[in-house]
């Protein structure tokens, strides 16, 4: 076998070789490495959200229906005491940051409805105001997180 052919088997192997290794799967990049995803693109934080939205607004809805009561009634607190009550379980939001301002004001609903179940109209809609006024100033802190810019 001549040189000439030696050395034009040899380099085949090797771009056969290269090629093969590059088909391989690669390792995945270093976590340094790796692109950060802001908190409101990450899906873990996505997938809370939805999965959450449906007691939020459950709890909405139970809030308004206890704001409008002119007189104590057993079926509107109860509501609005399970509507707090399931918000408080289910996942943690995935984002530490999230987490306490996510619950703003929930321990003023909580109040909200124990007061509206012992018939106490007037401190229910105050502890409704606190919970609404901490929840609205928690709004613009949510969203600095999720684009990341706190």
């Amino acid at each position: 076998m001549s040189i000439r052919t030696s050395i034009t088997i040899a380099a085949v192997a090797a771009m056969c070789c290269g090629s093969a290794a590059s088909a391989l799967p690669q390792a995945p990049a270093p976590v340094a490495a790796r692109q950060h995803v802001s908190p409101g693109e990450n899906p873990l934080v996505q997938r809370w959200f939805k999965n959450r939205e449906k007691r939020q607004i459950e709890l909405n809805d139970a809030l308004q229906a206890a704001r409008n009561l002119t007189a104590p009634s057993r079926a509107v607190c109860a509501r609005l005491t399970v509507a707090t009550w399931q918000m408080g379980f289910g996942p943690i939001v995935p984002e530490v940051k999230l987490r306490a301002p996510v619950d703003a004001g929930m321990a003023e609903f909580v109040r909200a409805a124990q007061a509206c179940a012992a018939g106490d109209l007037a401190k229910m809609r105050q502890q409704m105001d606190e919970g609404a006024a901490l929840r609205s100033a928690a709004l613009d802190h949510i969203d600095e997180i999720l684009d990341n810019e706190e």
